[in-house]
């Protein structure tokens, strides 16, 4: 019997893979999608079938080599990076050449393996992501894949002012950016969109409250001295002010939800700014699962142009967490952690062709985790007459800092530094159980190997357990990893994993 689902295939050694592709490049001459069936050794749907009766031309020369990386470095933490990758089809006769007419960039391809003989419905999905560009030779057209995390590396906020007046803004306000403001922030300076009625914006769409206006540090009373339009992101001053103005607010708050943890807050920014699909194009459940392991309340204010994945990378740091995508294209997140558990595969002497042991950190003796980030640095030339003392202790340091302190660990590692987390949080106690756990977790020498196995791609995923055994590097006991980054090689059956733990 034919494999019917994915897991009995890829763990079938004896299982005969046969690889069908579908590509959905843009004819700039015919201004229109078209959608091209690919197959490694030719294949045709049933009648039954979607599509139906739909010939794969056998063109595809390699399976789908594919690399994922949790993160840019080997430290955990920091920018995330999209997947990348090639397929390879021939094109010695020459029949493809019209490719070159195609756009390519940000086109839909879908890449799936099932076992000779299998209906197409036994015919699973390994990616669904997109195309970068082509490559042309005399013999090859090399299809550059990536998923579709690139599509966040775009400019945000992207609703701009249009400089003509009133809610509008000004002529110097046109082309700039609509502020966006997402959970809880604080002491955020608002746009002035329009001086004559001193109206000045904190987010570009409905938000939850405005807690505080504050102009030069001291705290303005609603109704006496302004009033707020929670529908629009905006509140209005009754006089004008005599200094800086600033505000605490809790933002935005789609369709009247208001959303403050950040699974919520990522959630709402890759499908309402990013154009995924909720629930169609994410891993619902990891979500969940983020809310679970932090629940507190975060916030990040947007008033200049930068990018989502910039943004998306300030809230996930904040709770120790990475996003992406998975082989299916559905979008996730997940909390990093410790390796425990049963591991989802085991290697040793028998499947390990190559053994690296890389550069380890040097342990951290303390962790530092900022919240209540102060968005407006002041000095005593901004304050206000009647500014209260906590107030303007809080606003000349950039944020509030939870520290968790393990002194011993200074003696075996002279050279230990703090680490430090710029993070988002808007109270005390979420960023001292945070750095609590990442101290646990940072002040134990952390070991990142590299590996190359023979064993069946797609069995792995970013963030499973692994368990390696192995004569030296102490591990002959064997020992639990995270996989961080994983590179499949189809063609010859091998991983190259790197593993922390």
């Amino acid at each position: 019997m034919v494999a019917t689902t994915l897991a009995d295939l890829v763990a079938d050694p004896y299982a005969k893979k046969k690889y069908l592709v579908i590509l959905k490049p843009y004819d700039v001459s015919g201004a229109s999608e078209l959608t091209l069936y690919y197959s490694g050794e030719g294949f045709v749907t049933e009648p039954t079938d979607t599509p139906a009766n739909t010939i794969f031309e056998p063109r595809l020369v390699e399976p789908i080599s594919f690399s994922r990386s949790m993160f840019a470095s080997e430290r955990l933490g920091g920018f995330s990076v999209p997947g990348f990758g090639e397929l390879v089809l021939t094109n010695a006769d020459g029949f493809l050449d019209a490719w070159s007419g195609y756009g390519w960039d940000g086109r839909s391809v879908e890449v799936r393996v099932g076992e000779a003989g299998a209906d197409f419905q036994y015919y699973f999905t390994i990616f669904q992501g997109e195309a970068k560009s082509i490559e042309f030779d005399d013999l090859f057209i090399r299809v550059i894949l990536r998923d579709r995390q690139t599509d966040f590396d775009v400019d945000f906020p992207s609703v701009l002012y249009a400089g003509t007046g009133g809610n509008e803004g000004s002529s110097n306000l046109a082309n700039q950016p609509k502020p966006l403001c997402f959970g809880e922030v604080f002491n955020i300076e608002p746009i002035l969109v329009d001086a004559t009625n001193f109206v000045y914006q904190v987010h570009n769409g409905q938000i939850e409250s405005i807690v505080a206006v504050y102009d030069g540090g001291v705290a303005l009373t609603l109704t006496t001295h302004y009033t707020v339009d929670l529908t629009n992101g905006r509140f209005t001053l009754v006089s004008a002010p005599s200094g800086v103005i600033t505000a605490d607010v809790k933002g935005s708050k789609p369709s009247g939800s208001y959303k403050e943890t950040a699974g919520d807050i990522i959630r709402h920014i890759v499908t309402d700014y990013g154009g995924l699909a909720d629930p169609g194009d994410l891993n619902t459940t990891s979500f969940s699962d983020l809310n679970t392991d932090n629940s507190s309340a975060v916030g990040v204010y947007v008033p200049d142009t930068t990018t989502i994945l910039g943004v998306l990378d300030q809230i996930a740091n904040t709770v120790g967490a990475y996003y992406g995508f998975d082989r299916s294209g559905k979008f996730e997140v997940n909390r990093i952690e410790l390796a425990t558990g049963t591991a989802a595969a085991e290697f040793d002497s028998t499947n390990i062709i190559e053994i690296t042991r890389l550069a380890s950190a040097v342990p951290n003796y303390q962790a530092r985790v900022n919240f209540k980030k102060n968005y407006r640095v002041m000095s005593e030339t901004d304050f206000g007459a009647s500014i209260t003392t906590a107030q303007r202790d809080f606003l000349v340091r950039e944020s509030d800092v939870a520290i968790a302190t393990d002194t011993a660990i200074q003696t075996p590692y002279p050279n230990s530094d703090p680490l430090i987390i710029p993070a988002l949080f808007a109270e005390s106690s979420p960023a001292a159980t945070e750095a609590a756990r990442l101290l646990t977790i940072y002040k134990t020498q952390r070991d990142i190997y590299r590996i190359l196995v023979k064993t069946q791609p797609y069995t792995l995923k970013l963030n499973d357990v692994v368990k390696i055994t192995f004569s030296r590097y102490n591990l002959t006991s064997g020992k639990l990893f995270r996989v961080i980054s994983i590179v499949e090689d189809a063609a010859v059956n091998e991983v190259e994993l790197e593993l922390w733990g």
